[in-house]
């Protein structure tokens, strides 16, 4: 009885959970420890990083932030345990080492804003870089605007060097922020980050994943409704790898057998 005693003892030790990240509690820092299965559900309990159970699914507290894992042979990976915050990270999250912490959804390090790109305030930065570039391409037409035409071109700089230099200066503005806009409207419609993008062949959950399929993508017009309209789902998912590749299969007007778009 007593051996039994001391064996729930040790069950009971192995069952303990992780830390929590918003609590800062590090007391429980051993490495090999697996407290959840990694298909486990989510019951309310991941907390900020939407940890299935609240429970890692990694048994190695030093893997790197691309080594996330899966729950079965073949299977899409689930998330990792991050060894800088001692706390579960769901798909798409990364550790930022500038802010000293785990963003959901990571996209960059905006030092611009002084704060990280993420789940909760990328819609906003998008829509700041809509307000930058209107105001811009609003600032470019009052410069040109003051302009006083002469009979020469010689003539013409010599009495707007202010305002020509000020347009260029804009124009170049505005062709750095439209771009940057640009660019994050694409990933509004695939359903992608920046992170992903830049790193799609270091990221260990993307290994998988045939190049010209977009793995979190349900769609442009779904995927852009989702990211403006819809809360934060609880965690990300991968379809089965069998399911994307035959989806890269798929001829479209972009790709097919007689030729490649993009």
């Amino acid at each position: 009885d007593d051996d039994d005693d001391d064996d729930d003892d040790d069950t009971a030790g192995d069952d303990a959970e992780l830390p929590d990240l918003e609590s800062g509690d590090r007391t429980n820092d051993r490495p090999n420890e697996r407290t959840t299965s990694p298909r486990g559900e989510d019951d309310g309990t991941g907390g900020l990083l939407g940890a299935p159970g609240g429970a890692s699914n990694s048994s190695d507290v030093n893997a790197t932030s691309s080594s996330f894992v899966g729950g079965d042979v073949g299977e899409p990976p689930v998330g990792q345990y991050c060894k800088h915050c001692k706390a579960w990270q769901g798909l798409r999250t990364k550790h930022c080492h500038d802010c000293g912490r785990c963003v959901r959804k990571f996209d960059h390090h905006c030092f611009w804003v002084g704060t990280c790109v993420g789940e909760k305030n990328h819609a906003r930065f998008v829509w700041y870089l809509v307000a930058q570039t209107a105001l811009i391409v609003w600032a470019f037409h009052v410069s040109n605007s003051g302009w006083k035409y002469m009979d020469t071109f010689h003539e013409l700089f010599e009495v707007n060097a202010g305002p020509v230099c000020m347009s260029i200066a804009l124009f170049i503005f505005i062709m750095f922020v439209g771009s940057l806009l640009g660019f994050h409207v694409y990933l509004i419609v695939t359903n992608q980050t920046t992170w992903e993008v830049s790193s799609r062949d270091k990221i260990s959950y993307l290994a998988g994943v045939p190049h010209n399929v977009y793995a979190f993508s349900r769609g442009p017009m779904r995927d852009a409704r989702e990211f403006c309209c819809a809360p934060p789902p609880p965690r990300y998912t991968l379809r089965s790898f069998e399911w994307m590749r035959e989806w890269s299969r798929t001829e479209t007007i972009w790709e097919n057998k007689y030729y490649v778009c993009c």
